[in-house]
């Protein structure tokens, strides 16, 4: 239960605009039946365009929408949304937080449902409390999701019955108020932090004048702290109403069955009372040049070109105008993206957007900009000489070719994996539908409709619409920054030098080829083995190379490839644990050999191949990995082995990487949660990096580019696992492979190295460690070693049902009764790779003056659980999520291709996947009662406190 961002996404890429926003046929044909005269329309009634056939669109006399969708992705299970189409924006001056307030409320009692009633319910069906049952609040909507593993009439009825109370039938007790204020006070400290703050900051000045920057969803904590039942209840019943409320339900669903039952159980819903409707104002920004300085706040600039809304339906013209529009904001993003990336840049990144409508007060165009340190002055002048030059010279035809085939293999991915999204990501794209502009396509609809637009569109037209948004008038500039104030004078000076230099005349990029195609002579298969029991592929070359091979046809039209390479963290020396954090981006970043990344990229879009490099560290391999298309593949396994065979750590990656690892240390800095958990994984590794990344100023500044070379190409160079799972047969992944990884002389295989985690004694003193936020702000941890899973694996399973067990207490304690936190966190691990590596955690943010309360209620709560089991309601409600979520793992590509690279590298781990379920269902009231007896209450914890540092040296 949480609030949304004050500020919607701006970047968006043309592909997307193209999928969303695509010329449509007439009017549907709605039965009257379902689409009454009266309410809220939706969007493709406003545009006259036909929706998606497979949804069913309606709406009761009472003017409740809904949208049911029959689908079989998971092949059980239903996701179901409310959303109520008002937020903080309706909130009145004495109001402000309430709408937020009023959400948290809708978990704490209606008619017909006790307070904690709702949570619990949920669980009994495997409904896990935060992933599976949320809810939002915004500025201009509140929604509230369930995700269901089965889609049976127990969850059709307790989903539309929770919603069913949540519309009209919430109690709002005084008592249980006054209990969830500290609830939202602890998640309003959560999130204030220096970027949230720089946010605001930067919405304050694009919007000065509207009713925006005046109404955060997050509210006044005066506000908050004074709210009655009869403040909430007057929100409540002007705005919580049904012709503004849209019910989503989608799954392996009987689409008729649920219409019926949404018009019996909804259609008696009335409410008389006059809904809110607020003036939102006009923006009117008085501050042409904004500087935000504090400690730790992001580094980043930002221009705005102000415009006005843009509410228009998505007629075929508009929808149009909204695809061009898209396609040349994705051109400037190429060309700032070629800038970033070119040696010497000032520029560690930048991205361009538009947004059509901010609220209905506003549409604005933004230019986004990270810049080297100290150079966010010429940063700021390379970002507007490549905007004036495409401005002047225009988007070429060079820049189509780049554009469009990107644009058009990510509509034929959509197409091919349609029949394959999942319930949640159909649910959650239907609430957007709401919105009044959105017609809400297939995929079939949008390739037809879309490609003889692709076809006409001249690189003019583009040029045109670049204008129409970033041409004529000069924009706001922001800077955020946490030291280094330039002033606000001083920020529109530059500015204005940067808008008036001569525009130079643009050269063009050479094309750029693929040189990556042999690697060499296929080894020959000296081994192939099937195994049913996992429906895998299992094949040995006689280079070295070993492939994993499962088709999931369930995945239309995506492969996933991991490909894992000598010893990761474990084979890393002490003297180079400074260095881990920088493994991520060296590879990708430092391009090949023969090709940067730049113009890798450049090769990928022109040539409209759906592949990537990604790269990490795990503790016992380093990993290239990447997501393709089964007509991609080949391209995706060259492209991985060409980095892996040929790495380029080239100049420019290490001209960023200081200024990388300096982003995320100040990020970091500014989170209590952050800082404290560093600290945990200092203490509760013994300062082993190779167990968990410790990353502070210090291992940045001891970082070198050329120090990565040395640690990583002898892995790169080794003999490597590969597992390919998805929409993909045998005889393509190891055609692929072989011709690949598999090709070449014979590589030689790492052995593993040795990595054991010792157990850490608790006791003694508290561990304590100070962030740079609020002195409100802290964190209490507390910490037990436990052993690893194949010391114990029925351990293993019980620790984690009796940290669920633990959680709900707390959840219901220091934060329902008590109000002290926002989400209290409980919890075991028991590694599978590494010998002695298990904990149990205890973690809550609150007040620092509240940590010696909640150490005697910890003692109680563990003594307690230590001497008597819990209910079989207890137990059912902790097991029942996890169990649900288990046999719902294997429907996620992720899944296998987790768990088949760790069979790969050690047999037994086979064993471990296949018990999971069984594991988890045989762990008992008794079981759990016996963890908390002789782990957990019988042994003192290791305490870790956050703590801010002002608190500190004023004790």
């Amino acid at each position: 239960m949480n609030e949304t961002s004050p500020t919607k996404t701006l970047v968006r890429h043309a592909a997307a605009l193209a999928l969303a926003l695509l010329v449509s046929q007439a009017l549907a044909d709605a039965p009257a039946s379902r689409l009454h005269a009266t309410g809220p329309k939706w969007g493709f009634e406003l545009s006259q365009r036909t929706p998606d056939p497979a949804v069913r669109f309606g709406r009761l006399p009472n003017g409740l929408r809904y949208a049911i969708q029959h689908n079989e992705t998971p092949k059980d299970g239903v996701a179901m949304r409310l959303r109520i189409g008002s937020g903080s924006l309706q909130e009145r001056d004495e109001e402000q937080g309430l709408s937020h307030f009023l959400e948290h409320m809708a978990f704490r009692g209606s008619a017909n449902v006790p307070d904690g009633e709702v949570v619990r319910m949920l669980e009994r069906q495997g409904l896990r409390f935060g992933a599976d049952t949320n809810a939002t609040t915004g500025l201009d909507q509140t929604i509230y999701h369930f995700n269901f593993p089965k889609a049976d009439a127990a969850a059709l009825e307790t989903g539309l019955m929770l919603f069913r109370e949540i519309g009209d039938r919430l109690t709002l007790a005084p008592q249980l108020i006054e209990q969830e204020k500290g609830v939202l006070l602890s998640e309003e400290r959560v999130r204030d932090v220096p970027a949230r703050r720089a946010g605001i900051a930067q919405m304050q000045q694009q919007l000065e004048g509207t009713r925006v920057v005046q109404r955060l969803p997050i509210g006044r904590i005066e506000t908050v702290q004074a709210a009655t039942a009869e403040r909430l209840r007057r929100y409540y019943t002007a705005n919580y109403r049904p012709d503004n409320a849209t019910l989503i339900v989608v799954g392996n669903i009987d689409v008729d069955a649920v219409e019926r039952q949404i018009r019996e159980r909804f259609a008696d819903w009335a409410n008389a009372t006059p809904p809110d409707t607020p003036d939102l104002g006009a923006p009117n920004p008085t501050r042409p040049a904004v500087e935000f300085v504090a400690p730790d706040a992001p580094s980043a600039l930002t221009l705005t070109w102000p415009q006005p809304a843009d509410v228009r339906p998505h007629t075929p013209a508009v929808s149009r105008e909204f695809l061009v529009q898209g396609l040349a904001v994705s051109a400037l993003n190429l060309r700032l993206s070629d800038r970033a990336q070119q040696p010497g840049s000032p520029l560690l990144g930048a991205v361009v957007g538009v947004q059509a409508s901010v609220y209905k007060v506003a549409g604005m165009a933004q230019l986004a900009v990270q810049a080297q340190p100290g150079r966010w002055a010429e940063a700021l002048d390379v970002v507007v000489a490549e905007l004036r030059q495409l401005l002047v010279y225009g988007v070429t035809p060079a820049d189509m070719q780049r554009l469009l085939p990107g644009v058009r293999s990510q509509m034929q991915a959509r197409l091919a994996q349609e029949p394959t999204r999942p319930h949640a990501a159909i649910a959650d794209r239907l609430v957007n539908a709401v919105q009044p502009h959105a017609p809400y396509l297939s995929a079939q609809q949008a390739l037809t409709e879309t490609e003889p637009l692709l076809a006409s569109l001249r690189p003019d037209e583009l040029t045109a619409a670049l204008w129409r948004n970033f041409g004529g008038t000069q924009p706001l500039v922001f800077r955020s920054t946490k030291s280094g104030a330039v002033g606000e004078e001083a920020l529109a000076r530059q500015l204005a030098q940067a808008m008036a230099r001569p525009v130079a005349v643009p050269v063009a990029a050479a094309i750029t080829d693929w040189p990556y195609t042999d690697f060499g002579l296929p080894s020959a298969i000296v081994a192939r083995t099937q195994d049913a029991e996992l429906g895998t592929t299992h094949i040995q070359f006689a280079n070295g190379t070993r492939l994993v091979v499962r088709s999931t046809p369930q995945h239309k039209d995506r492969v996933d490839v991991r490909v894992q390479l000598g010893q990761g963290r474990a084979g890393i020396a002490a003297g180079q644990w400074h260095a881990i954090w920088a493994l991520g981006y060296a590879v990708p970043m430092g391009g090949t050999g023969q090709r940067s990344a730049l113009e890798i990229r450049q090769w990928r879009q022109s040539s409209g191949k759906r592949i990537e490099v990604g790269f990490g560290v795990s503790q016992h391999a380093f990993v290239l990995s990447g997501s393709t298309r089964p007509a991609d593949l080949l391209a995706q396994l060259q492209l991985l082995a060409a980095h892996a065979r040929d790495p380029g750590f080239r100049p420019e990656f290490g001209e960023k990487l200081a200024a990388l690892g300096g982003t995320q240390v100040g990020t970091l800095e500014a989170r209590p949660t952050a800082v404290h958990e560093r600290e945990v994984s200092r203490v509760m590794n013994r300062g082993d990096a190779r167990l968990g990344l410790q990353l502070g100023a210090a291992d940045v500044a001891r970082t070198r580019a050329d120090q990565l070379p040395d640690l990583l190409k002898p892995a790169l160079a080794s003999a490597p696992d590969i597992v390919i799972v998805g929409d993909v047969t045998e005889e393509a992944a190891i055609a692929a492979v072989q011709a690949t990884f598999a090709a070449g002389e014979e590589r030689q295989r790492l052995p593993r190295a040795a990595l054991k985690a010792e157990p850490v004694t608790g006791g003694g003193s508290p561990h304590v460690v100070h962030h740079r936020g609020r002195t409100d702000q802290g964190v209490l941890g507390w910490y037990w070693s436990m052993p690893d899973y194949w010391a114990d694996p029925a351990l293993a399973y019980t620790g984690r049902v009796a940290g669920a067990v633990l959680r709900a207490r707390l959840v219901d304690t220091v934060r329902k009764q008590l109000g002290i936190t926002y989400s209290p966190q409980a919890g075991a691990s028991a590694s599978l790779e590494v010998p002695g590596s298990g904990r149990f955690t205890v973690t809550i943010e609150m007040p620092p003056e509240k940590f010696g309360a909640v150490r005697g209620l910890l003692r109680a709560q563990l003594s307690e659980l230590a001497e008597r089991p819990v209910s079989a309601d207890e137990l059912q409600r902790a097991l029942q999520p996890r169990v649900e979520s288990l046999l719902k793992e294997p429907e996620n590509p992720f899944y296998w291709v987790s768990w088949l690279a760790r069979i790969q590298a050690d047999p037994r781990m086979k064993g471990a996947m296949l018990n999971e379920v069984a594991g988890m269902k045989a762990v008992t009231a008794q079981a759990v009662q016996g963890y908390f007896r002789d782990h957990i209450a019988a042994r003192p914890p290791v305490e870790v406190v956050a703590r801010a540092r002002e608190l500190a040296a004023a004790r």
